[in-house]
């Protein structure tokens, strides 16, 4: 085993080192779940700066920057200000809701807020999914990575992931996700920006990188001369870049993983910072995307190194050829940090799903023990099922399928989450057309993408259509059905 090798290691040695002294501590679903409402406002910060900076950009972000060029920005511009508006239009009311009605979960405030089990469980099907479809891009840059340094081949280090993830989420839930994040924010920070400055390093700068790309033949595209490469939409049309840029803006006012995040603040006054602390991740993660994705395209139409097989091996081709071995090594266990706090907040996002979320409103019951165990349990199934969602989909690659798994998400939650907590004229009908219009609409075109039977037109990104009809929907059906009367503290929540 080399020097990278054994510096992660000694990292998962670590995290499930942290994962089971957390286990101690586990005592409720509450626990598990938002554990229990105790994190301040730095500890907020830094897991959210670790849960962003996930598989889904650190090792999905340089690939499709290699690939796509000055496009793929799209997908980071929004996040300047997207998270800052889910602190704006959400922060406060995730906090008064689990504190008034004891929600736990985005399927308890949708059952809160329009009184409907119907509507609550719809909500638990749509998370589940695009909990299953995010999970996969992360365990499949994990496994990506392991296989990279350990030589294993991409599926064995897919299961190697997957299995450290599954136990470790399991010991703990939210909690033990929340103190590695700790750990691992800390890292993800200082890294990033030492792995930018170095990149910029080796590419002689900013200007000398861009000037060659543009000038100089690509070996992967048959030799062509691509000046748009480092032009405003790259090698992506304009439809597909502004898609990414509405529904990646927009769209996190329906993650659950955003949202859930808002249950585990201590003290609702300092929610006041929030905004800042997004700031954060927002620009480190796009350092990080942009510098190694540019600067490995340089390397690769210069000689400087072979044309990658797979763009997504960008980020750990850069570090074993440019970095001392030390530092490889503590940057690849900065990135498996990120990775691993994203798998934790989704793992037991997907396993609330199935483990409270459906049982609830199928008027099912079960006893504090039962709900904990199924918790863990829960895990154990999820990771099942991103397994085999790997199996039918890894080919889209790590930031597509998670593109696949955000746009699920804002389609089908955004408006009854993020509308239905500032409008109090929304009604349960209109929560549950809008749910399952984007839930099918989602599943459905994806599955007809897949077997080659319709494709949208000019590579739009689909939630970008899908998202705009679910608020029509939202807000229609609304409007055509009786509005209820909310009671006290649903009101005082919904002005």
């Amino acid at each position: 085993m080399d020097v990278i090798g054994l510096i992660c290691v000694l990292y998962f040695l670590i995290v499930l080192g942290i994962g089971y002294w957390a286990m101690q501590k586990v005592k409720t679903t509450e626990d598990f779940f938002i554990a229990g409402r105790s994190l301040g406002i730095f500890v907020m910060g830094i897991t959210m700066f670790a849960t962003a900076l996930s598989g889904f950009l650190f090792v999905g972000g340089p690939g499709l920057t290699y690939r796509l060029g000055m496009g793929a920005l799209w997908f980071t511009f929004p996040s300047t200000t997207s998270f800052a508006m889910a602190w704006y239009v959400l922060g406060k009311k995730m906090r008064e809701m689990t504190e008034k009605t004891g929600s736990l979960t985005v399927a308890d405030v949708v059952y809160h807020r329009y009184n409907s089990k119907i509507a609550s469980g719809l909500t638990a099907i749509a998370t589940f999914f695009g909990t299953i479809a995010f999970l996969a891009s992360q365990v499949l840059a994990l496994g990506l990575m392991i296989a990279h340094i350990f030589g294993t081949t991409k599926q064995v280090g897919i299961l190697i992931g997957l299995g450290i993830v599954a136990i470790y989420s399991t010991m703990g839930g939210v909690l033990a996700a929340t103190y590695t994040s700790v750990f691992q924010g800390s890292i993800m920070a200082v890294g990033s920006l030492v792995v930018f400055i170095l990149a910029m390093s080796v590419g002689g700068g900013l200007t000398n990188i861009t000037r060659t790309i543009a000038s100089t033949p690509f070996p992967d595209y048959g030799g062509d001369i691509l000046p748009q490469f480092v032009g405003p939409w790259g090698l992506v049309t304009p439809v597909l870049a502004m898609s990414w840029f509405f529904v990646l803006g927009i769209g996190i006012l329906g993650q659950p993983h955003i949202i859930n995040r808002f249950f585990m603040i201590k003290d609702v006054k300092k929610l006041k910072w929030g905004p800042l602390v997004s700031v954060i991740p927002a620009i480190v993660g796009g350092m990080f995307m942009f510098g190694i994705g540019l600067t490995v395209r340089y390397l690769v139409n210069t000689g400087a190194l072979q044309s990658l097989a797979n763009p997504d091996d960008a980020v750990m081709t850069f570090l074993t050829s440019y970095a001392h071995p030390i530092f490889a090594g503590i940057i690849s266990a900065c990135v498996m940090a990120a990775i691993m706090s994203t798998c934790d907040a989704f793992i037991n996002i997907a396993s609330a799903s199935l483990t409270h979320d459906l049982p609830f409103a199928l008027n099912r019951k079960l006893t504090e023990k039962q709900k904990l165990y199924g918790a863990r349990l829960g895990v154990a199934l999820v990771s099942v099922f991103t397994f085999l969602m790997l199996l039918f989909m890894s080919d889209k690659g790590v930031a597509l399928l998670g593109a696949f798994g955000w746009g699920t998400y804002a389609a089908a939650l955004a408006p009854a989450v993020a509308i239905g907590l500032n409008w109090k004229r929304g009604t349960k009908e209109g929560a549950i057309a809008s749910i399952a219009l984007g839930l099918v609409l989602s599943l459905g075109l994806e599955v007809l993408a897949r077997l080659n039977i319709y494709k949208l037109p000019h590579g739009m990104y689909g939630a970008a259509l899908y998202l705009p009809l679910s608020v029509i929907v939202y807000i229609v059906v609304s409007y055509l059905t009786q509005e209820k009367e909310l009671d006290s503290n649903m009101a005082q929540i919904v002005e």
